[in-house]
């Protein structure tokens, strides 16, 4: 090796100042009357070198000369450092990912926390600025949220950490929404470039075409990415920009990133402080106000269009991924269409289809924050369907976090709204909910009537989804009452039709519930087999509103088997899918699966303590044990009694109901010595 040399090109801005950089730096004589760049290849020609070319994308127009350098000489290698591909022959590209950031959801200890690349960089700058800093137990979370925030981005992360001369990381993490006038300050002896995000931004859009200007702000407008028909629909809807020249000059720009999306169709994202640039210039070209209605048309009438129908259908899988996807997209077009009266129809139109998809991924919390939001906005006047609707998404994301005393309300207010307005699809859809949240609360009985009502509705105008869905309902019923073969008559009717269906969820659910009733007639080993394939159906799809019932329904079966190590892993399993859901239901049924493990572990005062917290926590849901496990909790109650007098059974109870539901939760993990 003849030599490595670094050539910094951060101060040119002139392509044919480059090959005098070049000799400069290799002490190249320039001189006669030979050209620059032969003098150059001359003195390459027969030596082993290596050149580092730092910062190229300011002078990209000289990359043939890099091409005629290697040419020259057969043992010449150059490492280009550039935000631009050079397009040349040859070229070998690799690109340079952001830092790794950790996942606040799933903090590690803080020592591991301390060895993410990019919460050692946020630390090692903090220190230069801050010898008093240090990464705390207080200030760690909020510390791996400002790196996640940022991207990883090592600049963000450098000036991010400079600021905390003057803020705690904790009081940084509300200013990160305006991140370009936070992330300033930079050292002055660096370029001017490095000493702020927006002047490193800027550099980046002075080297775009104006064409590919306008598609990066327009771009600014998706958040969490978009695919190819988005982009096109909200971005280019007049044809005036070769959409494919534009994507792949912004990606060889490192200003997107092409990623893998649902179903292989290739997606398009932007890092959120390049985003936020984006949408700077969007409203300085005056043109934000028509990209965001552009952009909520288009989420809105894909979902009332295709997602409305094909989510029950075989295609489900397809479109719940799609949703998934599109999240963050959704939750921006849902927020324009609430202030905006002229989308009140388009808004209305798809809260229910997105109830679906909030329950079966998991957003309960979320989506009743949304639908009570559409409540009280004016769109959802006193007597319209806006309204109804609203009102029965609202119930059934109650049901399904357990809030049975909200979810009548809300479902009878719905059901007599549609009724006077004389929607049928939304009185069927009030009559299955209020059957099913009767179930909820434990009445058997009263909840026949609206079920059968439903069934009959589905029935009649062919609704292959949830005409089944009312058939494993009514079988929930005669359980309830007393009557399994019935029961399972009802169920197997249900069957056949999601068989025919082909429909993933409705064969899991029918599945779970022929699994209660083997349960209730003591028939473990077809409970087991229904349960694991009605779980594995719901892992397989990505469904989390369901499968917390299935981790505590297989508890059960391990404790009636005797392994009482599995039951606690799947109890406790199951627990924080619950309290993840915030399904307050589902935590009082694992409050009261454990009582019955301390039972039978010998530990009757717990047992009882947490045998009262159980009942208190479903009476203040509103709820009633699910027909399935009523007989599980006959059976916890006998092995308590058998090990407490009355006395004593009635005073632990008691100190169980006062309990607060995090204590109860507290007090049953870990079981007593």
């Amino acid at each position: 090796m003849d030599g490595v040399f670094f050539i910094p090109l951060a101060d040119i801005t002139d392509p044919e100042r480059v090959v005098s950089r070049i000799a400069q730096t290799m002490q190249v004589r320039e001189g006669g009357d030979q050209p620059p760049i032969e003098t150059v290849k001359g003195f390459l020609r027969d030596k082993s070198v290596l050149l580092v070319l730092d910062n190229f994308e300011q002078v990209a127009a000289a990359a043939p000369i890099i091409t005629d350098l290697l040419t020259a000489s057969a043992r010449l290698k150059v490492l280009v450092t550039s935000r631009v591909t050079l397009q040349v022959t040859g070229e070998h590209e690799l690109a340079v990912p952001p830092l790794a950031v950790p996942k606040p959801a799933r903090m590690p200890d803080l020592e591991r926390l301390g060895k993410n690349e990019s919460i050692r960089l946020f630390v090692e700058r903090a220190q230069a600025v801050n010898s008093k800093f240090a990464l705390t137990e207080e200030n760690a979370t909020a510390v791996a949220e400002i790196c996640e925030r940022l991207d990883g981005l090592p600049l963000a992360i450098e000036l991010a950490a400079a600021r905390t001369k003057l803020l705690p990381p904790q009081a940084m993490l509300s200013r990160l929404d305006h991140r370009l006038e936070l992330l300033t300050g930079g050292a002055r002896d660096l370029p001017l470039r490095q000493q702020s995000l927006r002047n490193s931004l800027d550099l980046s859009y002075s080297l775009l075409r104006p064409e590919e200007q306008t598609l990066l702000a327009r771009l600014g407008v998706f958040g969490g990415g978009c695919t190819l028909e988005a982009a096109e629909a909200v971005c280019n809807a007049d044809g005036s920009l070769d959409l494919l020249e534009g994507l792949s000059a912004l990606i060889n720009n490192s200003l997107l990133r092409p990623e893998d999306g649902a179903e292989g169709q290739p997606r398009f994202r932007m890092l959120e402080s390049i985003r936020e640039y984006a949408l700077e210039r969007l409203e300085e070209r005056a043109e934000l106000a028509a990209l965001q209605k552009a952009h909520a048309y288009y989420f809105f009438s894909t979902i009332a269009s295709d997602a409305s129908t094909k989510l029950y259908t075989r295609e489900s899988l397809i479109w719940l991924n799609w949703l998934e996807s599109e999240h963050a997209n959704i939750d921006a077009a849902l927020t324009w269409g609430l202030s905006n009266a002229s989308a009140a129809e388009l808004v209305s139109s798809v809260i229910y289809e997105l109830t679906w998809y909030w329950y079966r991924r998991g957003y309960l919390n979320e989506g009743r924050t949304w639908c009570e939001r559409v409540l009280n906005s004016p769109l959802a006047g006193e007597s319209t369907p806006h309204r109804a609707w609203a009102l029965l998404s609202s119930m059934v994301l109650a049901i399904w976090q357990g809030d049975l005393n909200t979810a009548l309300a809300r479902g009878e207010a719905g059901l007599e709204l549609a009724r006077q307005l004389e929607d049928s699809s939304a009185v069927a859809m009030g009559l299955m909910n209020l059957g099913v949240a009767n179930i909820n609360r434990g009445h058997d009985a009263t909840a026949y009537e609206p079920l059968k009502q439903a069934e009959a509705m589905f029935r009649t105008t062919g609704n292959a989804f949830f005409y089944p869905v009312t058939l494993v309902h009514l079988g929930n019923i005669s359980l309830g009452l007393g009557n399994p073969a019935e029961a399972r008559d009802w169920l197997e009717k249900a069957h056949a039709a999601s068989r025919s269906l082909g429909e993933g969820w409705v064969e899991s659910f029918v599945l779970n519930n022929l699994g209660e009733v083997a349960r209730v007639e003591g028939d473990d080993a077809t409970a087991r087999r229904c349960y694991e394939a009605s779980e594995a159906l719901l892992r397989s799809m990505g469904d989390k509103g369901d499968l917390a019932r299935l981790v505590h329904n297989l508890g059960y079966i391990a404790q009636h088997e005797g392994d009482l190590q599995k039951a606690e892993a799947q109890f406790s399993e199951s627990l924080a899918m619950f309290r993840m859901l915030g399904n307050r239901r589902g935590i009082a049924e694992c409050l009261m699966a454990f009582a019955g493990l301390r039972a039978v572990q010998e530990q009757a005062p717990l047992a009882a303590r947490l045998f009262g917290a159980a009942e208190a926590t479903m009476e203040a849901a509103g709820a009633g044990w699910w027909p399935a496990d009523r007989g599980e909790i006959e059976r916890t109650r006998a092995a308590i009694q058998s090990r407490l007098d009355d006395a004593t059974f009635a005073a632990e109870r008691a100190i169980g109901e006062a309990l607060s539901t995090e204590r109860a939760i507290a007090s049953a993990a870990v079981p007593s010595p």
